[in-house]
């Protein structure tokens, strides 16, 4: 007689609806604990890069400036008296970033440029929406090209997250003569020994993003900037919440830490939406490139006078904590 195994007395069973749901919910949680922390990381990985591409540029403009004698212009325009507006310049107006890249490992691109003609004409123009990616803070949600029309012309411009330090003047009506002189300025040639409140002391490169905010607004202004040059001709909207304002190429190219005479612009980084200032991605302020090679972040909250003093070369004013 065969004998037989009794079943199990147990039914099998598995997850319940509830407890199926529970699993779930904890899960989601977890995950909403734990995007806020890898954003974090992602961001500061993000910050990081961007310091060291400054400093990239940074080593680049000291190399520029003991091969040749002086930092780069701010860009180039030919047969232009100091004291002229920028509504008279024709060319070539290419600008610092070009000058520098055959010491940023981009000679590829500036050996196809031939800096006798200007920017905007052929082949160069074609070159002017090259990525060079030293040139961009991963942070800015722009990564591409922006155009810029000047009468029937429209001309396709690499987007950039770096521009050059004026100092303290109009970028449109003096480009050439601030009324105190930053680094990079129209034609500039300034050389080590004149900035005589000392390279530690100087901002030289400071970040923007492609489009401005006010504080507390929803206001914005498109800003964005390029490696590539002042197109001759060009005018952007200024911000500023003065739609009739516009600012003309330097803007394209160079930032200024402020301006008096009939509309006075005081403002440290993101805290204005005026083309002509600087701004980040980054939360609370922004990257600056310093004349000894340092790279410093500047709170928006920091007091104006200082920012002032650090964008000029020969203010005399000793600094507080930035």
């Amino acid at each position: 007689m065969k004998s037989s195994t009794p079943k199990s007395s147990c039914p099998k069973r598995g997850f319940t609806l509830i407890e199926l749901l529970v699993v779930i919910a904890i899960i989601a949680i977890l995950i909403a604990l734990l995007l806020p922390a890898v954003q974090q990381a992602r961001e500061a990985a993000r910050r990081s890069t961007c310091k060291n591409s400054l400093k990239q540029i940074g080593l680049a403009l000291h190399n520029y400036e003991e091969t040749h004698g002086a930092y780069p212009p701010g860009y180039i325009a030919r047969g232009m008296s100091r004291t002229a507006d920028s509504s008279t310049e024709t060319g070539s107006g290419f600008a610092w970033g070009v000058m520098l890249l055959p010491f940023l490992d981009q000679s590829t691109i500036y050996n196809q440029l031939d800096l006798n003609l200007n920017c905007t004409d052929a082949p160069n123009i074609g070159l002017a929406n090259e990525a060079v990616t030293i040139f961009r803070c991963p942070s800015d949600t722009h990564q591409g090209v922006f155009s810029v029309t000047v009468g029937s012309n429209t001309y396709e411009l690499s987007s950039a997250n770096y521009v050059g330090i004026y100092g303290y003047g109009s970028l449109t009506t003096a480009p050439g003569n601030p009324s105190a002189k930053g680094i990079l300025y129209r034609n500039s040639n300034v050389k080590v020994r004149d900035i005589t409140d000392g390279t530690s002391n100087t901002i030289v490169v400071g970040e923007r993003s492609h489009q401005h905010q006010f504080v507390g607004s929803t206001s914005t202004i498109n800003a964005d900037s390029t490696w590539y040059a002042a197109i001759p001709g060009a005018d952007r909207p200024a911000g500023m919440m003065m739609a009739s304002m516009t600012e003309g190429p330097a803007s394209l190219i160079l930032g200024h830490v402020g301006q008096g005479g009939m509309m006075t612009m005081h403002h440290p980084p993101n805290t204005t939406n005026h083309i002509a200032n600087f701004s980040s991605k980054h939360e609370g302020g922004a990257h600056f490139l310093m004349g000894d090679g340092a790279v410093r972040f500047l709170s928006e909250n920091m007091n104006y006078d200082t920012f002032r003093f650090l964008g000029t070369i020969q203010d005399g004013n000793v600094l507080g904590e930035f």
